[in-house]
């Protein structure tokens, strides 16, 4: 018996874990929702997705069931692609009852008669509108499995839901119309003016209105009304025990500050004041409706009236509390904005006797066991502070607040000096200097900047000699050969290598004035006595019996290639050279020209002086270059002599390292002493 009860418990249990696996297999079709809080005129999206393939489906349906009261479906698709087999369809249908209740299908089927298989995702999208009739017990919106059979069996298939059950809150409209707000709560001490603004605003679409009609409370006891009655068109005062009301029609306003209310206050305690009644219309309703009543937003302003008043100078600042008002009993402290003046401090309280007031020693003015309104009066003298001079200084031997204080520096010769100043015991650098015509120097403190004894040193010291720089300039001064920078007071001497067939002037400034040059021998000069920077200027010009010549060659982006043409006969042996390159012989240009391209940055400055500074002779013989349509001298004249001509002036070779001088020279097969497209288009037509 018990063998027989032991395989029952063991069978049982088997049998227990079973829905279990199963469980773990079985589909999941989730609902989920874009909100779940809506108020009349929202919409609300539910998708069905479905987390698992369902193969062999005679067909499926699932419902949503909501109260046709309370949700209006605006729209219902399935989703492309959520089902496949044959002659598939489906639809998300329209109001339906089922058992009773409102619902609608979202189901799927073959027309063939065919196996459906439903896909893996979304399912269906359907959105519903909530009505005015929303309620929190109508709101809710379910999800149920209605059909899910196996094709061979018609036996429905076990599908887990999640989601399902939609709890949706339902939040109420918001009023529309105009609104009425009152200000913020104030303190103030018995006998201010107490002024509370009143402004009007709307959200539902208006800018502006034509009339109110508010009444106020308030208590008389503590605040006494400063408004009288009034009774003007388009306006009206009413006051009463404890009220007032406020009437206005007329001219359209905008929305915003409407009114002020006014009060002095005249008790000690609190008083609430209140909107009691408000409304506010357009003129385009007084034809046939009533004013409607406002949205009161803020309806209360709380007034404080206790303590006194305190009426402080501009110069002084509270440091007990801020604002003007100060309780019964309390101790007034306050100190002076700019401590940089002597106050003479006088105080009235209550109305009583005026007695002077002095701070303690840091500064602080109090005014002890206030029992009425403080009203302080005051006069302020600058301060004046001592000043200690430096070495060579001369000034006043006091410094005045908010007065420009100056001082004096009188150099002796030997000697350099490095101003520093203290002011309190702080370094300070906001002084200026001004150089004088008889080399002192005049230095200015701005007043604003005295705030305490100031200390001047100059920081006297014996001269040390000066290092000059010595720069060469000029079409020669390559040609020079000295120092880069000379000692004060040193005389300096150069060399210049003077070329054969040049004419040299040598002239130069020291601090940006002409000085005199000595020549000395074998082509030495001296500058004596240097005091300031040397400039030495070195101009040469040759000598020989030549015509130079400069013009622009070709334009490029960044550079400018120049065209150097001397006309002359060389000496027996000899050819014309720039620089170290012999010149080429260029009969094209006339009988005797020699030529040769510089290429510069682009705006600088090359001219005849330039190059001539740059044109000797050489034992050499000069080549000649004879224009023809060939530009590469490659013995035929095509297509390929143009495309170099117009690389060479478009600006494709900014060197010569690729195509020499020499092509670049048979590119101007025009001969006008300039490569451009007409070169080009001259190759072109002369090309086989």
């Amino acid at each position: 018996m018990k063998r027989t009860l032991s395989i029952l418990l063991t069978i049982a249990m088997i049998i227990s874990l079973i829905p279990a696996v199963f469980a773990a297999d079985v589909p999941t079709m989730s609902t989920t929702v874009d909100k779940t809080e809506v108020q009349p005129g929202d919409t609300i999206t539910l998708t069905l997705s479905i987390d698992k393939t369902i193969t062999n489906l005679n067909n499926w349906e699932w419902a949503i069931y909501f109260d046709k009261t309370a949700y209006v479906k605006t729209s219902g698709e399935l989703e492309p692609g959520c089902m496949s087999g044959t002659g598939t369809t489906g639809a998300v249908g329209d109001n339906v009852d089922i058992l009773g209740k409102n619902a609608i299908r979202v189901s799927g089927l073959s027309t063939t008669g065919d196996p459906v298989t439903l896909n893996t995702g979304k399912i269906a999208t359907v959105t519903f509108t909530a009505t005015e009739n929303i309620t929190a017990e109508n709101a809710r919106i379910e999800v149920k499995t209605e059909a899910l059979p196996d094709y061979d069996t018609l036996k429905d298939n076990d599908v887990k839901l999640t989601g399902n059950i939609i709890d949706v809150t339902v939040k109420s409209s918001e009023a529309k119309g105009y609104s009425v707000s009152m200000g913020a709560d104030k303190q103030v001490a018995s006998g201010q003016i107490v002024e509370i603004p009143v402004t009007i605003g709307n959200n539902d679409g208006k800018n502006a209105y034509n009339a109110y009609d508010m009444t106020f409370s308030f208590d008389p006891t503590i605040l006494t009304l400063n408004m009288e009655a009034t009774s003007i068109e388009g306006y009206r005062v009413i006051p009463g025990s404890g009220t007032v009301r406020i009437v206005r029609y007329g001219k359209a306003a905008e929305l915003g500050d409407a009114l002020t209310l006014n009060f002095t206050a005249a008790g000690q305690g609190q008083s609430a004041v209140k909107v009691t009644a408000a409304y506010v219309d357009t003129n385009t309703n007084a034809i046939e409706l009533d004013a409607p009543a406002a949205i009161v937003l803020n309806g209360t302003t709380t007034i404080t009236v206790n303590g006194y008043t305190v009426t402080l100078p501009d110069d002084f600042t509270r440091t007990d509390a801020t604002g003007s008002v100060i309780e019964a009993g309390g101790n007034l402290t306050f100190v002076p904005k700019d401590p940089n003046y002597d106050y003479t401090v006088t105080v009235t309280v209550g109305g009583g006797e005026t007695t002077t007031v002095s701070p303690d020693e840091n500064g602080i003015y109090t005014v002890a066991n206030v029992n009425g309104n403080v009203e302080v009066t005051s006069t302020k003298t600058p301060k004046t502070f001592t000043v200690t001079q430096g070495n060579d200084t001369t000034g006043a031997a006091t410094a005045t607040y908010q007065t420009d204080y100056t001082f004096k520096l009188t150099p002796v010769d030997g000697y350099v000096y490095k101003m520093a100043v203290t002011i309190g015991g702080k370094a300070y650098t906001g002084f200026t200097a001004q150089v004088n015509d008889d080399g002192t120097t005049t230095y200015t403190i701005p007043g604003a900047d005295i705030t305490g004894e100031i200390v001047i040193n100059s920081n006297k010291q014996v001269k040390l000699p000066e290092t000059y720089k010595v720069t060469f300039a000029g079409t020669g001064a390559g040609d020079a050969t000295g120092e880069s920078t000379v000692q004060e007071k040193a005389n300096y001497t150069f060399t210049v290598a003077k070329q054969k067939n040049f004419e040299y002037t040598i002239t130069a400034t020291m601090g940006g004035k002409d000085v005199t040059i000595t020549e000395g021998a074998d082509n030495t000069y001296t500058i004596a006595n240097v005091t300031g920077d040397l400039v030495i200027t070195i101009e040469k010009k040759s000598t020989l019996t030549m015509e130079v010549a400069v013009s622009e060659y070709v334009q490029m982006d960044n550079k400018t290639v120049f065209l150097v043409t001397v006309t002359g006969t060389p000496e027996e042996g000899k050819a014309f050279a720039y620089g170290d390159n012999v010149m080429y012989k260029t009969t094209a240009y006339g009988e005797n020209v020699y030529s040769w391209l510089v290429i510069v940055d682009k705006n600088e400055v090359f001219t005849v002086a330039t190059a001539e500074a740059n044109i000797n002779q050489a034992s050499a013989t000069a080549e000649e270059v004879k224009q023809s349509y060939d530009v590469n001298e490659t013995g035929v004249v095509d297509i390929n002599d143009a495309q170099l001509t117009y690389d060479i002036y478009s600006g494709k070779y900014t060197d010569f390292e690729k195509v020499s001088v020499r092509k670049f020279l048979r590119a101007d097969v025009n001969l006008d002493k300039a490569v451009n497209s007409t070169d080009a288009v001259a190759v072109v037509k002369n090309s086989k």
